[in-house]
């Protein structure tokens, strides 16, 4: 762990606490701006937008509280974990990057070729994966998606398809 005081550790880190904060913020606002534009009605009559409102002001609440703990624990001196260890910035991305490349590919190409993306892109997240696990884990995630999903809960989808 690092000192909150070194200018480096400042400059190029998000602290865990600090992130956790925001995050709650942000949802919290996102959540009561959402929630004003169905309107909130009476106490009598509760809108549609009271409980987005309600649960987005408890989520700033938290949020603001995890800030003061923050700040005070910051004046004390207090070491603080980072939120994104050099380390794991690599698989952090790379599942970031195949989620999003399943969400692009699953509407133009299908479902395979999206899960063969995510799959294939996600296991290099892990530095010891083997090619053949790889291939096992495509053919049981396919499996299971398709199980579940089309036999299961009677969801058509296409396998594999052309649209751009």
């Amino acid at each position: 762990m690092s000192s909150p005081r070194t200018p480096e550790c400042r400059a190029l880190t998000i602290h865990s606490d600090l992130l956790a904060a925001l995050i709650f913020l942000a949802f919290g606002v996102v959540a009561i701006t959402i929630g004003y534009g169905y309107g909130f009605g009476s106490l009598g009559a509760l809108g549609s937008g009271a409980m987005p409102m309600l649960v987005g002001a408890g989520l700033c609440i938290t949020g603001v509280a995890q800030l003061l703990q923050t700040a005070a624990a910051r004046r004390t001196g207090q070491q603080f974990v980072s939120a994104f260890p050099t380390r794991e910035l690599r698989p952090l991305l790379l599942i970031l990057v195949a989620l999003l490349a399943f969400g692009l590919l699953i509407d133009r190409l299908g479902l395979l070729p999206a899960l063969a993306a995510l799959v294939g892109i996600s296991w290099f997240a892990d530095t010891g994966g083997r090619k053949r696990e790889m291939l096992a884990v495509l053919v049981c995630v396919v499996a299971l998606i398709v199980a579940i999903f089309q036999f299961g809960l009677g969801i058509p989808f296409r396998l594999v398809t052309w649209r751009f």
